[in-house]
């Protein structure tokens, strides 16, 4: 049978001859391999085995950690990260980042979210370093009173911003108007009265 005549798929064709030079091969992944005894399977071992990774000596899950304290801790031996307003203690999985000790480095006391994301938005936090958890980030409260205040819009100010209705004041009381259900607030029985104020 002759070269023409017979057919191929695509996996058993040789692959296409280049014509007029030799294309760029692709830029190989910058992974790092991990030493033996901290890949992930090792990872889930230890984290298994070790009660207090997170190096909180049996205290509770802090509620009031703030930026400034996480500034404080950026060392290998003792780093603490930020990811979705939780704090973690990463310094025990730093070795075992398949990406290598390094990228995780540049974000010990800082805030890691947005790197995060952008490089594993699919990998389970919890499921990982979970039990690396110190605590979570403590809410920044407003710097000043004004600024607090000025955040209310008066009703007819937010009716122009949203766009939204906003329902008319009722009317003095004794005045002749439609009440709630469409008629007069005279026509209510004593018991709708008591349905609606409670």
């Amino acid at each position: 049978m002759s070269e023409e005549r017979r057919h191929m798929n695509d996996t058993t064709m040789p692959p296409p001859k280049r014509v007029g030079g030799s294309a760029k091969a692709p830029a190989p992944r910058n992974k790092q391999g991990l030493r033996k005894g901290f890949g992930l399977t090792d990872w889930m071992q230890l984290l298994r085995a070790s009660p207090n990774l997170a190096q909180r000596q049996g205290g509770v899950i802090r509620r009031d950690i703030t930026k400034e304290e996480v500034k404080q801790h950026k060392s290998i031996h003792n780093g603490w990260m930020i990811l979705n307003d939780k704090v973690y203690n990463i310094a025990p999985y730093l070795h075992y980042h398949p990406g290598g000790a390094d990228i995780l480095v540049k974000c010990l006391g800082r805030d890691g979210t947005s790197l995060f994301m952008k490089y594993h938005p699919w990998v389970n936090v919890e499921g990982l370093i979970g039990p690396l958890l110190l605590g979570y980030l403590k809410p920044e409260a407003p710097e000043d009173e004004e600024e607090e205040s000025a955040a209310y819009i008066a009703p007819a100010a937010q009716q122009v911003k949203d766009g939204f209705a906003v329902p008319a004041p009722r009317p003095p009381a004794g005045s002749k108007s439609s009440g709630l259900l469409g008629g007069n607030d005279e026509d209510l029985s004593e018991e709708d009265e008591v349905n609606l104020s409670g």
